[in-house]
Formats: C-alpha cells, sequence, structure tokens
C-alpha cells in the first residue's frame, strides 16, 4: 500500500527491522491502516557468502514467521537449522550437551541472517493492502499528543494515532517520550565474523564459557564449515586480538575454541562493538508502545535479543487485535498496559538470567569452579532438566502469543490465555 504524505494512519512503526518488520507483517490484511518508516535502503535478499549479521532464531520465532507468510519466502538454501547445542566451562570439566528430540522438536534453532529475515518481512508486507513501508525515510522529529502524534521524515510530515518505536537501542522514540533507560555497561566487547573450520559442524551449535567472556560458534549454511562466531571479550583482550592479522587470529580462535572443530580461519572481516544492557522503565505510554532494542538489549551470550525482540512485536499485535474482537479501539489504554504485563517482566527475568551466568562463569574462586563444574556435569547427566533446558532454547515458555505457537502448543496457549482472561 501507498498512502501520500501527511495522510493519518492508525499506527506508525519507526524501524524497519525485525521487530519492526515482524509487528507490520502481524497487521497485514486487518483492516488496520499501517505505516512504517525507516531510514536503511528497501530491504534485498542476500545472496553469496554468508553476511555476518546472523540472529539463532527459536521455534517461536520460526513459527511466527510461516505464520505471517515471510519464512515461505527464504531461500532454504540461506538457513542453517541446528538439532544439537554444546556449553562447556573452559575452566574444569562442566558440560551440557542437549538436542531437539529431548524437547520432542526436529530443530533447537535456525541459524539465519538479519537481512534475509527483514527482506522476507518486507516482502509480506508489500503485498498487504493496509501497509505503506517507507524506506529511506529517517524520522528526525515526534511530537503532539496521543491519538494525533505528528513525525517528520525527509521533509515529509506524518500522523497516526499509535506510534511503535522499533528504532533501537538509541530509540528516538523512547528519548521523546521521556523513558528512562539508562545502559549499563557489561565489561564486555564482542567480534563477530565468519569462520571456515576444518570439521563439519554437524548442525550443532557450540559454546565455550572463558573467564573473560563465552565463545559462540554458530552452524551456517552453505558446506557444512562455515561458522559464524560471536566472541565476548574484556575490552583490552578485544583490542589485542582486532590487532592480529588474520592467521594469528585464526590460531587465537583454534586454541580458545580447543579446537572443537579443528583448525579454524577467518573468511570475512571483523567487526567488535562494545556490550552493554538496557531495559526501559516502561513500555508504553499513552498512545506510544516500544518494541524490540527500544525496549531492551540484552547480552549476546544466549543469542535471545531479536527473539525477544520478535515476541513483543506478536503480542503487540495480538493485544490490539484482541482489543478490535471486544469493541475496543486498538490503542486503549488496557490494550498497551495488558502488552506491558506480558512482556516486560519476561524480559527483564531473561535480562538479569544471563546477568547471573556472566557473573558466575568469571568468578575466579575454587569453590565457585568446582561448584560450577558439578553442577553441569549433574545437569547433563539429568534427562529431566535437559530437556527443560532444551524448551527454553525453543522459545517454548513464557506467555506465547498464538503466531508462536505450534499445533501442539496451541491447546497450552490457550488454556494460559483462558486463565489470563479469568
Amino acid at each position: 500500500m501507498s498512502t501520500g504524505s501527511g495522510e493519518h494512519s492508525d499506527i506508525l512503526i519507526l524501524g524497519g527491522g525485525m521487530a519492526g518488520g515482524m509487528l507490520a507483517a502481524a497487521l497485514a490484511d486487518t483492516g488496520l491502516s499501517v505505516r512504517l518508516l525507516d531510514g536503511g535502503e528497501v530491504p534485498a535478499m542476500p545472496d553469496g557468502e554468508p553476511a555476518m549479521r546472523v540472529s539463532a532464531l527459536t521455534e517461536a520465532s520460526h513459527n511466527m514467521l510461516c505464520a505471517t507468510g515471510a519464512w515461505q519466502l527464504l531461500p532454504p538454501e540461506r538457513i542453517g537449522p541446528f538439532d544439537r547445542m554444546a556449553v562447556w566451562d573452559a575452566d574444569g570439566t562442566g558440560r551440557v550437551d542437549f538436542s531437539a528430540a529431548q524437547a520432542g522438536a526436529g530443530q533447537l534453532g535456525w541459524i539465519l541472517e538479519n537481512d534475509a529475515c527483514v527482506a522476507a518481512l518486507h516482502r509480506v508486507c508489500e503485498r498487504a493492502d493496509n501497509i505503506d513501508w517507507r524506506s529511506r525515510m529517517p524520522a528526525s522529529a515526534l511530537e503532539g499528543a496521543p491519538g494525533d502524534w505528528k513525525i517528520s521524515a525527509r521533509g515529509e510530515r506524518f500522523s497516526t494515532s499509535l506510534v511503535v518505536g522499533a528504532d533501537g537501542a538509541h530509540s528516538m522514540v523512547r528519548e521523546r517520550a521521556g523513558i528512562p533507560a539508562s545502559p549499563r555497561d557489561t565489561g564486555h566487547v564482542a567480534i563477530v565474523a565468519t569462520v571456515e573450520t576444518e570439521q563439519d559442524h554437524g548442525a550443532c551449535a557450540r559454546q565455550r564459557f572463558m573467564e573473560s567472556g563465552p565463545l559462540a560458534l554458530l552452524p551456517l549454511f552453505g558446506r557444512g564449515n562455515l561458522c559464524s562466531i560471536v566472541w565476548s571479550l574484556w575490552p583490552g583482550e578485544g583490542e589485542r586480538l582486532m590487532q592480529l592479522d588474520d592467521r594469528a587470529f585464526g590460531e587465537a580462535l583454534t586454541r580458545a575454541s580447543e579446537a572443537c572443530l579443528g583448525d579454524a580461519r577467518l573468511v570475512s572481516r571483523r567487526v567488535v562493538f562494545p556490550v552493554r544492557e538496557l531495559h526501559a522503565s516502561d513500555y508504553v505510554r499513552p498512545g506510544l508502545a516500544l518494541v524490540g532494542d527500544a525496549a531492551h538489549v540484552i547480552h549476546p551470550l544466549a543469542g535471545q535479543g531479536i527473539n525477544l525482540g520478535m515476541l513483543d512485536a506478536a503480542v503487540l499485535a495480538e493485544e490490539m487485535l484482541r482489543a478490535r474482537s471486544r469493541g475496543l479501539t486498538f490503542d486503549h489504554a488496557s490494550v498497551l498496559a495488558r502488552y506491558q504485563r506480558r512482556r516486560r517482566g519476561h524480559n527483564g527475568l531473561m535480562l538479569n538470567v544471563l546477568r547471573g551466568f556472566k557473573v558466575l562463569f568469571e568468578q575466579r574462586s575454587p569453590a565457585v569452579r568446582f561448584l560450577r563444574n558439578t553442577g553441569m556435569s549433574l545437569v547433563n547427566d539429568l534427562a529431566p532438566v535437559k530437556a527443560l533446558l532444551a524448551r527454553q532454547a525453543l522459545g517454548r515458555d513464557g506467555d506465547l502469543p498464538r503466531l508462536a505457537c505450534t499445533p501442539a502448543m496451541e491447546g497450552e496457549a490457550i488454556r494460559r490465555q483462558s486463565l489470563d482472561d479469568g
């Protein structure tokens, strides 16, 4: 859909990443007029070698993409499914291995390029009569009041009843709304790159916890020996590694991974970025909502950030559509309050759990190391606990929206929703 400048839309989304795109796609063909403004280029499906920015999608995110029709638009050859995970402690013998089969699933997750996901969501929105996705339109101002927001972008002005900030960690929407969200430095930087390993990754996601931070090797699509690495480190160590030439970096990576896949070598450039945490004190204001990184940023050690953001989008869409079925307006105060209640506590819990993991594995005390390794070994021997971990990895826990549920999970989701409604 394409409407003229200045026309009013029911919902205006600022930010066309995976969370903003999911919200728009979830509202396709609903009768609500939706406009999305994004400062980037028109989303295009990547080709050639894997892009550096990838995400590990849970079963819940996979289901949401399938439900919107976006997954069906992805080239199958650019999707990297994995059915096993291996996590181990560098400082001892503690190790946990679990598989999709232990949770009764076909896969534990899928490694997907961020650009591919956004391109597929964009195509879904292009086909919908009620969505106007504008690229190369960075918003420069937000003013007005609930029910009549005014947004300026490249000399044009747009009005909307509900503005949604999907505009990232430095969200203009959050700032203009006066919602506190002080970033917290985790003491880590993260190095991201694509590497080729001597041995096949075997569709297994691996993570080694070291005192200086975790190293993740995520299996990519292609010839079976390509992995995306996310290496979290102390800043000084990160700077030292970034100064190494490619060969020396590959050797350092091989040592850090304990050569779990043999020798590793770089096949892409390296990017380093600071790792910060952020959690908005509120996700909503009258006529305004935040989703994704605009609301929360968590440590990448579990790869859950984008999955939480897509759940935000699906829950917000679900609450808006539920309100209409009950005779309420989509931007009613109770709709936004319900969205915040369903998402903020869940996201905060995940942030605190990951912060605890980071602190736990940084401890150098022999007693803590012993307990940590003993605990991991005990978990590895307990099938019910491993099944619970696999369930968490799949994204099956929490108050899930319908879009995130497989048919087998719908009964539990409906029962939980009925209890909540009561």
